[in-house]
């Protein structure tokens, strides 16, 4: 057997799954790397512009994901998101089009939509062609193919970046677009996802009325500002005059990309069920302290020999709470969500990572840049009391679940049985 054999995805649906990621990966990296020479070259926006425009689609399509949702559990998964790949690649066509900053927001909002569409249907998509033991290992294996594809889609993108002609730029958003339709491709061997049928009496909107389930989503979206951490601020300090080589920012965004390809699988065994994954955003919670901890010592430190090394451990531990916060949050996402609700559960829960996206890069460039050594402590506090509330409120809602099925529990029993089981 040739020694990348291991490598290669496990026969099944994992295997189209594989490719799709890969491909729609290389596009993202490509664009996201790429796209804003092709804002600032050729349509003539300023990088304020593009980072505002941006920013507001992003806000304007906060809570695409619940509809979303609500439509997966509707229709037929695969067809779906075969659809919305192809809605992402016209949408992407569009952008060669725009020649204002109004016309950016518009479409820059009608892609950023679809992209949240995409997501959340193929979160539904996994849960219902995967086996259940097989979830969270199958879904390590997709983000570490993920990873990989985004860093060759960002390596591909790099000649545009250095020649910087209009037609260099414009093959990145048409490249993009093209992956969109080739992912749409993988998806054929797939068989149909019909939707589940729903339980007699099955009440409307049940992830919105599952307050700890509510709660877990908050929860999972405050770990998630650790990508925030790595990517804006981060860099916003060592570009700030710290005393630090600017170059470090990139290699530490590279390093964590590695070690995600590397480690993402084996990070996330023990994962695979509510409770390991709770266990799993418990330990996270502690490893993103800490790794906040050592930033700020990083900032206080005399000496740029100490500085770096203290930055250097500290994205190791960082990546390391990165790793274990993903495979708890999908232990505990598809552990509680019903098969008939979910991409409506799975929607919901993706709102953490919409909030943390929304709210994380403002709360982290303040904190962390402007407050200096203070406000890396506050972050850290931040992310230690998110992980050390996951534990309780999987007990809850495990509880609530539990008395709901048995058709006699009040609300009260409830909550006093959920307390114990939190208290245990």
């Amino acid at each position: 057997m040739p020694p990348f054999a291991s490598l290669l995805p496990a026969r099944g649906a994992t295997r189209p799954l594989s490719v799709n990621y890969l491909v729609d990966s290389l596009g993202t990296g490509l664009f996201l790397t790429g796209g804003v020479a092709f804002f600032v070259h050729v349509v003539g926006l300023t990088p304020a512009q593009v980072g505002a425009g941006f920013s507001l689609a992003g806000l304007i399509t906060l809570g695409a994901s619940v509809p979303t949702g609500w439509l997966a559990d509707r229709m037929d998964t695969r067809r779906l998101l075969i659809v919305l790949h192809v809605a992402e690649a016209v949408l992407f066509c569009l952008y060669p089009l725009v020649h204002s900053f109004l016309g950016f927001v518009v479409v820059a909002c009608a892609t950023s939509l679809a992209i949240r569409a995409t997501s959340t249907v193929r979160a539904a998509l996994i849960g219902a062609v995967l086996e259940p033991d097989r979830l969270v290992a199958g879904r390590a294996y997709l983000r570490a193919v993920f990873n990989g594809g985004f860093a060759g889609g960002s390596a591909l993108a790099a000649w545009a970046l250095a020649d910087g002609s209009h037609l260099a730029c414009e093959l990145v958003i048409l490249g993009n677009a093209v992956t969109y339709v080739l992912a749409a491709l993988t998806l054929i061997p797939l068989p149909a996802m019909p939707p589940r049928q729903r339980p007699a009496g099955a009440s409307k909107a049940p992830a919105l009325k599952d307050i700890p389930f509510v709660l877990l989503t908050l929860m999972n979206g405050l770990l998630g500002m650790n990508g925030i951490v790595l990517t804006l601020a981060l860099p916003l300090l060592i570009v700030s005059g710290q005393g630090i080589p600017k170059a470090l920012a990139g290699l530490f965004v590279t390093v964590n990309t590695v070690l995600i390809v590397i480690f993402q699988v084996r990070l996330s065994r023990g994962a695979d069920t509510l409770e390991g994954g709770a266990r799993a955003q418990r330990r996270s919670g502690f490893l993103l302290a800490v790794s906040c901890v050592g930033i700020a010592a990083a900032v206080a430190a005399h000496g740029t020999a100490l500085k770096i090394t203290f930055l250097t451990l500290a994205v190791l531990v960082l990546t390391a709470g990165e790793l274990l916060a993903m495979a708890g949050s999908w232990g505990i996402s598809y552990g509680l969500a019903p098969e008939h609700a979910r991409g409506e559960y799975l929607g919901v829960y993706a709102l953490g990572a919409a909030f943390s996206e929304t709210v994380g890069p403002a709360a982290t460039a303040f904190l962390g840049v402007r407050e200096g050594p203070p406000g890396w402590l506050a972050i850290a506090v931040v992310f230690l009391l998110s992980g050390v509330a996951v534990v309780p409120l999987v007990a809850r809602a495990q509880a609530k679940r539990a008395a709901a099925a048995t058709g006699g529990a009040t609300g009260d029993a409830e909550d006093l049985t959920a307390s114990a089981g939190g208290a245990a």
